[in-house]
This record gives structure tokens, C-alpha cells and sequence, in this order.
């Protein structure tokens, strides 16, 4: 168990938000739920980032539980980047070309949001 800090890129941001908009509009409380959710879900990959399998091959995944969405994220000697989180329903193919999208803007030197 090697526990490190977790990091998420600015657009996490827009991806949360996206998410609250969803489960605010067919659940009461949605919005807290999504959030809390994500809460638990950086602090077990800040515990443990082992333990999520990966899905694209560097990128591993952690479900959200009780909810639709996946955080995406991959390790650096030093820290956890989020780099999306996705609903957990769209396409491969979409999925994929978001991560891709992500990693190769984390590759050329966009810092994550802190």
C-alpha cells in the first residue's frame, strides 16, 4: 500500500459539474451525492492507487459507487492525476478519445489544477 497525493485536472471541474446537473435532476440531493461520492473515491486513491485495475492501458479507473461515473486517473512517481471523470455509459470509443485527449495535453506540461 503506497498512499500519495491525487491531483485533478481543470477540466475534472466541468466534468463534475456535469455530473451534479445530472443527478440533480432526477434525484433529490444529486448534486451532494456526486460529490460526495468523488470525495470517497480520491481519498481511496489516495490511500491505495494499487488497487484500481487499469483500463487504457496506463489509465486506471475508479468507479464512483452508487452512481454512474468512473474517475479515470494515472500515476506519477509522486502523485495520482484525475484526469476525467465519466459517465461510465458512454462509448469506449468516446471514453478513450477523452482520456487520450487529456494524457497527451498532461504529457506536453499542463499542470493540473492543485
Amino acid at each position: 500500500m503506497t498512499g500519495k497525493p491525487v491531483v485533478a485536472l481543470i477540466e475534472v471541474q466541468a466534468d463534475l459539474e456535469h455530473a451534479k446537473i445530472q443527478y440533480a435532476s432526477w434525484r433529490t440531493g444529486g448534486a451532494a451525492h456526486v460529490l460526495e461520492k468523488y470525495d470517497e473515491t480520491v481519498g481511496g486513491i489516495e490511500t491505495n492507487p494499487e488497487r484500481f485495475p487499469c483500463k487504457y492501458g496506463p489509465i486506471q479507473r475508479a468507479i464512483l459507487e452508487r452512481s454512474f461515473y468512473i474517475a479515470y486517473f494515472i500515476q506519477e512517481p509522486d502523485r495520482s492525476v484525475v484526469l476525467a471523470v465519466l459517465d461510465g455509459r458512454r462509448s469506449p470509443v468516446t471514453i478513450r478519445g477523452i482520456l487520450g485527449e487529456r494524457v497527451a495535453a498532461q504529457k506536453a506540461g499542463y499542470r493540473p489544477a492543485m
